[in-house]
């Protein structure tokens, strides 16, 4: 059975390792880890990744079918006027505080107590368990790309990112792209009888907030439409100089099965139909969407067990943010995502994940394992 006080003692173990990305050091948090499954005596191992970073792996059972519980390491920066402590946890009624309470430090301490669990019951399954805890994921996914060069991927896997314990079968993709735009620069004092950088700069913002407007006739079953936003203008020289470049970072989340060559001309397209010529457009990251059919038995088993625990009824929906499912899906694993805490809370001041909630997910992901491995 599930062992609460050990659930919760993991967290808060992972919950002391400052993993902030950037650097990352992910490394202490995957020793902390280890030290945890070495007392259990769970085979696991930290496959290092250098420069204090490392991706954490254990496993245990036998047979073809791999179950495998996924996360990552590594927490986002803690700005803003914080509250509570914010590497570290405090507890006020059923909240939990921390950086990475939901996002997603409850996820792996909850998945690392329910194969805990069922590797002392000595549970009976058709199949390994596998847990695989990355570092980079908040950034440039160096880990699950390491992991994924060197491991078999799994046949079915939990992504354990935040959704209130609900069923999330697809994310949109990510491509961010940088359009610098170069014009006369002069005096600021002289009006200039050409296009300013800044004037067609200005340009390239309407004709991006066009292209979003028709990228809402491209639907999917689970997901919103595509969309793309300007997250960065820079241009500045000097107070009296119009300046001869702005570069504009531009953020464009896609649909599964979308590519980034396919992603990258819609942005081509959009500055050619406004006429914006002097441009230069690099790609800065690019990464795809995922998902997992609606009608895969895995899916229906996950449904069926999370409207078991939660007392509710479940349907299998979209996750709000990109993830690595894209990156499992793509290695031949169907992947689901599943985990406590709300994505609302990610990433934000004062973070948190209500306690109750982080216990359920690990009774979840003990019942789904059960279910599939039985």
């Amino acid at each position: 059975m599930i062992n609460d006080a050990l659930t919760l003692e993991i967290f808060e173990a992972l919950m002391a390792q400052d993993t902030i990305n950037p650097p990352g050091n992910e490394k202490r948090g995957a020793l902390c880890l280890k030290e945890i499954f070495d007392r259990e005596g769970i085979p696991c191992e930290v496959q290092d990744l250098g420069d204090n970073r490392a991706n954490f792996i254990a496993s245990f059972g036998e047979g073809d079918k791999i179950l495998e519980y996924s996360g990552h390491l590594d927490v986002v920066p803690c700005v803003g006027n914080w509250q509570h402590t914010a590497i570290g946890t405090t507890e006020e009624g059923d909240l939990i505080y921390g950086r990475g309470a939901c996002d997603m430090k409850g996820g792996v301490a909850a998945m690392c107590s329910a194969a805990i669990s069922m590797f002392h019951d000595k549970t009976p399954l058709n199949g390994q368990i596998r847990l695989t805890f990355v570092a980079d994921e908040e950034d440039a996914n160096l880990g699950m790309h390491a992991f994924l060069d060197s491991h078999k991927a799994a046949t079915y896997t939990i992504l354990g990112e935040p959704t209130d314990l609900h069923v999330a079968i697809a994310h949109r993709g990510v491509g961010r792209y940088y359009i610098d735009l170069l014009g006369h620069a002069c005096h600021a004092a002289l009006r200039s009888t050409e296009e300013t950088a800044v004037a067609k700069a200005a340009r390239a913002v309407m004709a991006i907030e066009d292209l979003n407007k028709q990228l809402e006739s491209m639907t999917h079953d689970v997901l919103p439409s595509p969309s793309i936003v300007v997250t960065m203008v820079q241009g500045y020289e000097k107070d009296n100089v119009v300046p001869g470049k702005v570069r504009l970072l531009v953020d464009f989340r896609v649909l599964p099965g979308m590519t980034e060559p396919q992603t990258r001309k819609l942005v081509q397209d959009a500055l050619d139909a406004h006429g914006i010529v002097g441009f230069e457009l690099t790609k800065h990251f690019f990464m795809p969407g995922g998902e997992v059919a609606q009608a895969h038995p895995f899916v229906s088993a996950c449904v069926e067990q999370a409207e078991k625990l939660n007392e509710r009824k479940e349907a299998p929906q979209a996750f709000g943010a990109s993830c690595e499912q894209c990156f499992l899906v793509e290695a031949g694993s169907a992947t689901v995502i599943i985990g406590s805490g709300s994505l609302d809370q990610a990433h934000t001041v004062d973070e948190f994940v209500e306690k109750a909630q982080l216990l359920r997910a690990a009774k979840l992901y003990r019942e789904i394992a059960m279910d599939v491995l039985k």
